[in-house]
């Protein structure tokens, strides 16, 4: 008998777009875009455009928690920008929110985001007390970039300025660069997220390849025991690149929206239903394929063995509810509950004949269940 192990529950697995993190994602490209980066040209021409106090804040907040940027994950993560009410919030929202924050808060999450650097380094080393300037110095260095260890120190010791340039980047990434290419971009991101949400009912492993066309690194899979859900969110710049934030217990990841719409397939999710329609671009078929709880519901029914001898004696023919019971040989009212979960699940159709129940295979069902598993297998 295998050890016993403290169980934890499975990903939840989603797709979301979020102005929020899409913005802080395009934050960090355009720190990184330089010629010779690698990145789009979009990404490399705007940096160049941007006025020099733009420059210098980009450089300065992205410049002193890692090269995982931890900082300005921070205050866009403290908006919870993947709550119900906040999907669809507005930059103004997000600024507003970050308006109302206390400078010292400010503080607490350059703090944070330091102090996540020396646990990625093990250096065992934490925030000194706020009186304390020369010690600040030794803490910051390791998560230095194109910062200076000045400038932080200062920021963090006077953190009404850390509010301000914060807030000051935020907006001025927005008004005087992505806001107007990101309207321009919404309706292919809105359509990048529809696919991605079909693609998220078949498990983060399988969504994660298909949607940025990339093995899981290594940093991140490290990173996976302390996540308890993923959410995919487009993005118009990311290219080839892998992108992500973990944040847990939330994993964000970022995917090239281009990309995706240039796999040259159709998903569409029908109305109302957890089925996907996929059209081959090349022939025009199309095939239906389960997601997300319809599936699960329709593997939760076959999970019973009395169950699966009630599709095996329904594969034989039309059979009312008594004929179930008798060859069955179990109490009438298990029947009924196998019978209804049966249902439920779409697996076998009811049809009320003469005062009785005739039950059925959904044959369709049935068909699509099969093609759903053995898409996955491919």
């Amino acid at each position: 008998m295998g050890e016993l192990v403290v169980g934890r529950p499975a990903l939840q697995v989603k797709s979301a777009m979020s102005v929020a993190l899409d913005l802080v994602s395009v934050m960090s490209l355009l720190y990184r875009a330089v010629p010779g980066s690698g990145l789009d040209a979009w990404l490399v021409q705007t940096r160049r455009n941007l006025s020099y106090q733009l420059q210098e804040d980009l450089d300065l907040l992205h410049g002193f928690s890692g090269r995982l940027l931890y900082y300005m994950e921070e205050p866009i993560m403290r908006f919870e920008p993947l709550r119900e009410d906040r999907l669809n919030a507005s930059v103004d929202d997000l600024l507003w929110f970050l308006g109302e924050l206390d400078a010292d808060e400010y503080r607490d999450m350059a703090i944070r985001a330091v102090d996540r650097v020396h646990q990625d380094l093990g250096t065992g080393l934490v925030a000194p007390g706020i009186d304390e300037e020369s010690a600040w110095y030794r803490y910051v260095e390791p998560g230095l970039t194109t910062a200076d260890a000045a400038d932080v120190v200062a920021m963090i010791l006077q953190p009404d300025l850390l509010k301000e340039r914060t807030i000051r980047l935020i907006r001025g990434i927005w008004d005087s660069a992505y806001g107007e290419e990101h309207e321009n971009r919404r309706a292919e991101l809105e359509e990048a997220e529809r696919i991605a949400r079909a693609e998220s009912g078949r498990g983060f492993g399988i969504a994660f390849a298909e949607l940025t066309g990339n093995r899981l690194p290594s940093t991140l899979a490290a990173g996976l025991n302390q996540v308890a859900s993923v959410t995919f969110c487009p993005s118009a710049h990311v290219g080839a690149f892998v992108s992500y934030i973990v944040y847990p217990p939330v994993l964000v990841v970022f995917f090239s929206a281009q990309n995706v719409l240039a796999m040259g397939r159709s998903e569409e999710l029908e109305p109302d239903s957890g089925t996907i329609v996929r059209t081959d671009p090349a022939t025009g078929a199309t095939t239906e394929l389960l997601a997300g709880d319809d599936l699960l519901e329709m593997l939760r029914a076959l999970g019973d063995a009395n169950r699966l001898r009630i599709i095996d004696l329904l594969g034989t023919g039309q059979l009312y509810a008594q004929e179930i019971v008798g060859r069955l040989g179990i109490a009438q009212s298990a029947v009924s509950r196998h019978l209804s979960q049966l249902e439920r699940a779409g697996l076998i159709r009811v049809e009320p004949r003469r005062g009785m129940k005739y039950y059925a295979i959904d044959h369709h069902r049935m068909d699509v269940l099969a093609e759903t598993l053995r898409s996955r297998g491919h």
